[in-house]
C-alpha cells in the first residue's frame, strides 16, 4: 500500500532542488542515502560572481546605519550566522566533529563581526570554541522553537516576508499527500501484529517524515527580542566606560589631542594583538567609544536576548508529531533547532548509532541467507542515513 502511495505521489510532485537535492523515487521510504542538508549547499553567486550572502551582509550593514532599529540589528545578526553556518562549519554534518576554530579569513572575519554585533551569540560561540563546548551548548540552550503566526508584532520583528507568503502551491499539495501517507502508516502500525511489521512501518514513517520536514520546514526566521526585565542597557567593559567617562569631561572643542594620542595606543594595541575574539572585540569597542564618546555602541544593549526560530505551523506540527511517534529521529531536533546546533549534533550521532546497528542486524540476517549480497556500510555518516 505504501509503494502505491509513494507512486502516485510522483505523478503530481516533484521535489523541490532548492530544498534538498534528493529526487522521490518509489523507495522513498527510506531516511534519504545522499544530499546533505540545505543549510550545507554550495554558495550562491550572482550572474557577476557576486557572493549573494555577502551581498545579503552589505545589505543588513547599510540598513543598519540608516536606523539604527532591532528589526535591522536582527536582519544583521541573521545574515552573519548564515553566513556562518553554511561556510565555516567545514565537513561537521559529514563526520559530526568539530575541526578547530576557522582559518579562512572570511569565517574570521565573520565570527568576529558577530561577536562584536551579538557578544554572546550562539553560533559565533560554536564556531569559536567546538559545538561540543559548554559554551556552544550553553548559547542554544534557551531557543525556542515557536510556530508563525500573522500578526504585526510578529512580522515588525522579522526582517522579510518569506514566512508571511508561505510555501507554494506544489509545496502545499505535496504536504498534504504526504500527511496522508502518514495516516495511512498509523492506521496500519495499530493493526500490525509482528514486531518485524511495526519496524518496517516505523521505517516507512522516518523516510515520509524527513520528505515532510524538508518541505515543510524550508522556511525559517531567526527572532531576537530583548526582554522587558532586561531593557536596561547593557555594561560596557571597564576599560571602555572609563575612556568614555574621561574624554566626556573634556570640552568637546579640546578634545581631539586627547582623542588622537589615546585612539593611536588602541590601534597600535590592536595591531599587535593576538588573543581571543572577545579581547578584540572590546578593543574595537575601545576605539569606537574615542571617536564618538557622546554615543553609545548600540550594539551593546544586544545582548541576553530571547532567542527563537520561527517555522511554518506544517513545519511545527511535523516535529512535534515526530518526536513523540520517533523519538531518536534526528530530524524533529535539526528541522527544530537548526542544523549547525550542539542539539542536533548530537541528534545525528544517536541516530548514526541506531541506524548502525539496524545495518549490522540486517547484514547478519543476509549472512544467514543462501545467495544473499551483503552491502558495505558507508563511511560518509549523513549518506549512511
Amino acid at each position: 500500500m505504501i509503494r502505491s502511495i509513494c507512486r502516485a505521489l510522483l505523478s503530481v510532485v516533484v521535489v523541490s532542488c532548492a530544498a534538498r537535492a534528493a529526487t522521490i523515487n518509489p523507495a522513498w521510504c527510506e531516511p534519504p542515502t545522499t544530499a546533505l542538508p540545505a543549510a550545507t549547499a554550495a554558495p550562491k553567486t550572482s550572474a557577476k560572481g557576486t557572493d549573494l550572502a555577502e551581498i545579503k551582509i552589505q545589505m543588513a550593514e547599510a540598513r543598519l546605519k540608516l536606523v539604527q532599529s532591532d528589526r535591522n540589528l536582527n536582519a544583521l545578526v541573521s545574515s552573519l550566522e548564515d553566513f556562518i553556518n553554511s561556510r565555516c562549519f567545514s565537513g561537521m554534518l559529514s563526520t559530526l566533529k568539530y575541526e578547530g576554530p576557522p582559518t579562512g579569513p572570511q569565517c574570521i572575519e565573520r565570527m568576529n563581526q558577530l561577536l562584536a554585533v551579538n557578544p554572546d551569540n550562539p553560533a559565533a560561540i560554536c564556531l569559536r570554541d567546538g559545538i561540543d563546548a559548554p559554551t556552544c551548548i550553553a548559547g542554544y540552550r534557551s531557543q525556542r522553537v515557536i510556530e508563525f503566526y500573522d500578526s504585526n508584532s510578529l512580522l515588525a520583528d522579522l526582517p522579510d516576508t518569506s514566512l508571511k507568503v508561505g510555501l507554494s502551491a506544489a509545496e502545499t499539495e505535496r504536504i498534504k499527500v504526504q500527511k496522508e501517507m502518514l495516516s495511512n502508516v498509523n492506521r496500519q502500525y495499530s493493526q500490525a501484529k509482528t514486531d518485524e511489521e511495526k519496524a518496517k512501518l516505523v521505517k516507512d514513517a522516518t523516510g515520509i517524515y524527513e520528505q515532510l520536514m524538508t518541505t515543510a520546514c524550508r522556511l525559517s526566521a531567526l527572532r531576537l527580542r530583548r526582554l522587558e526585565s532586561e531593557s536596561k542597557p547593557v555594561q560596557e567593559p571597564p576599560r571602555v566606560a572609563e575612556a568614555r567617562r574621561k574624554l566626556q569631561q573634556v570640552p568637546p572643542h579640546m578634545r581631539a589631542d586627547y582623542q588622537r594620542q589615546m585612539r593611536e595606543q588602541a590601534e597600535d594595541e590592536l595591531a599587535r594583538y593576538t588573543g581571543d575574539a572577545r579581547g578584540k572585540a572590546e578593543l574595537v569597542a575601545l576605539i569606537e567609544a574615542i571617536e564618538n564618546p557622546e554615543v553609545s555602541d548600540p550594539t551593546k544593549a544586544f545582548k541576553d536576548l530571547q532567542r527563537s526560530r520561527i517555522v511554518l505551523p506544517s513545519c511545527f506540527g511535523a516535529i512535534e508529531q515526530a518526536g513523540k511517534f520517533l523519538p531518536t529521529f534526528y530530524g524533529s531536533t535539526c528541522f527544530g533547532q537548526g542544523f549547525q546546533t550542539p542539539q542536533c549534533v548530537q541528534a545525528l550521532r544517536v541516530w548514526s548509532k541506531e541506524r548502525a546497528k539496524e545495518r549490522a542486524a540486517e547484514r547478519a540476517k543476509l549472512a544467514q541467507t543462501p545467495g544473499a549480497k551483503v552491502k558495505q556500510p558507508s563511511d560518509d555518516i549523513i549518506g549512511s542515513f
